[in-house]
């Protein structure tokens, strides 16, 4: 009770934002760390259950775990500052290590690291981070699972995210969710546990569950996708998307867990002798032993004491900066930009995804589709407050579509002015059609196609919790039209260059 109160109470108190934007995260529905919440019931499962084991060692404080708690504390301090919730809980996974390092001491702590460590399966991971993977995993599991079901015999074509499957006229479309990101991060996890938990320390048996978690939650989804196909063949695609999804996916789950537990049996070498022995003499504190509380009892260690005041005295600028988060509350500019600028005139607005609005941080944004005579230009605008980590570099979305990327620079924004913007070449994967993207960071005082440049824009001033209004404007078009992608790129600069001028009148 005495570590909990000196040392675990302030960082439980400094981290307080941090654990809630986990939790927050933890049961979003369209995210993929739903197996966030097992993870702290696992930990305390553990430990409960090897309590008789570390607790006949004696608690001692360790200052040598500042070592490790500092720069944690240092990162969540950055992550406060910066208004970076993703930063803050990362550096959580470290402090938590850390904490019980100097409040219980490393002899108490002996076999018990993989258990704190744990926790890291259960931060989740940033916006871009994620996207990118789901990307990429749903690739792999798309054309796995096509691949599957032709050498089924089912003759299934692929156009992007949709299959055509024989006898349906309506496509199966594969979201990203479905990729398997969600599924191989709680595989992973699951692994761990039963590799650190649920048998032998075993170097072999640790290595081949580790590596072979990943593979396996790959396999088993690539087979989810090609049965999801076959499904909508013998039955509809409706049966398939609904009923057929959902006893799929309890079935993947069983495969998973048949295949884990099944390498963990044929890895796993037989016991030579009984390993439950204690190492080390168990020893006994005396003063655990007194039945009245005597002055040195009840005097605190100074290694204690001192580390106690430490973190006390730095949970009150972390609680500070970590809870005044200065939100702008502005709102609904992005839909004020005109819908007919120069040459252009909207032809069409898309919505967007609530969970994107929720990833965000804001809903002041807007995705549309101009015309210039038979000429199509797409546009994305994200305005931000204070809350400027609300604008992410274009890069997330365009890498996480179906492109290859070919060219990433700056071009002038062509209006005379030393103004920069950045510019994106890419090439659509089915056809093989070029793509270009131009786009701009925009504050008052600020004008740069450069995320870095943008970011130490307003990192120093959300220090200071006076971060100016700004937004990140794009515009897309495929450069396969007339002029060519010369031609593209001077309507997409004549374009951006106007929606420029417009947001920075809303700014003002």
């Amino acid at each position: 009770m005495r570590a909990f109160l000196l040392i675990f109470l302030p960082l439980l108190i400094a981290y307080e934002t941090a654990i809630c934007w986990c939790v927050e995260l933890w049961w979003k529905p369209d995210y993929y760390f739903g197996h966030g919440p097992l993870v702290p019931l696992v930990m305390f499962a553990v430990l409960w259950q090897r309590r008789k084991l570390w607790r006949l060692q004696p608690a001692k404080t360790d200052t040598r775990a500042f070592w490790l708690l500092g720069p944690a504390l240092f990162l969540h301090l950055c992550g406060a500052s910066l208004t970076i919730d993703s930063l803050s809980a990362a550096s959580l996974a470290i402090a938590l290590p850390a904490a019980a390092w100097l409040a219980l001491g490393r002899d108490r702590l002996r076999g018990l690291w993989p258990v704190l460590w744990l926790f890291l399966f259960a931060v989740p991971l940033p916006l871009y981070v994620t996207g990118r993977i789901a990307f990429e995993l749903k690739e792999v599991a798309v054309t796995g699972g096509v691949w599957l079901a032709q050498f089924t015999g089912l003759d299934v074509l692929r156009q992007g995210a949709a299959l055509t499957v024989p006898g349906q006229a309506v496509s199966l479309d594969v979201a990203d969710p479905c990729g398997g990101l969600r599924s191989l991060l709680a595989m992973i996890t699951l692994a761990y546990c039963i590799a650190f938990f649920l048998g032998p320390l075993q170097r072999r048996r640790l290595f081949c569950l580790l590596l072979l978690a990943a593979p396996i939650a790959l396999a088993v989804n690539m087979f989810r996708i090609a049965a999801i196909c076959w499904l909508a063949h013998l039955f509809d695609i409706r049966f398939a998307t609904g009923t057929g999804h959902d006893i799929m996916n309890g079935v993947a789950w069983v495969m998973d867990m048949v295949l884990v537990f099944g390498i963990d049996s044929l890895v796993t070498k037989p016991p030579v002798k009984d390993l439950a022995v204690v190492e080390g003499p168990a020893k006994v504190v005396a003063e655990n032993c007194s039945p009245l509380p005597s002055a040195v009892a009840l005097r605190l260690p100074r290694g204690l004491r001192n580390s106690a005041v430490v973190l006390y005295v730095l949970m009150v600028p972390l609680v500070l900066l970590s809870g005044t988060k200065p939100y702008a509350t502005l709102r609904d500019r992005a839909i004020l930009l005109p819908k007919t600028i120069g040459q252009f005139v909207q032809e069409e607005a898309y919505d967007f995804p609530k969970r994107y609005f929720d990833l965000l941080g804001t809903d002041d944004v807007t995705w549309r589709r101009y015309v210039s005579g038979n000429e199509s230009s797409f546009v994305v605008a994200c305005f931000h407050g204070s809350n400027w980590k609300s604008v992410h570099p274009p890069h997330v979305c365009l890498l996480a579509s179906d492109m290859d990327m070919l060219v990433d620079d700056d071009i002038d924004l062509g209006d005379g002015s030393t103004a920069s913007i950045g510019r994106i070449l890419m090439r659509t994967r089915k056809g093989g059609r070029p793509y270009l993207s131009l786009y701009a960071y925009v504050s008052l005082g600020l004008c740069t196609g450069s995320y870095s440049r943008f970011f130490l824009f307003h990192a120093p001033r959300a220090l200071f919790r006076s971060s100016t209004d700004g937004f990140l404007i794009r515009v897309d078009a495929y450069g396969d039209g007339a002029g060519g992608l010369q031609g593209a790129q001077e309507r997409c600069r004549s374009l951006l260059r106007d929606l420029l001028a417009e947001g920075l009148k809303l700014l003002k």
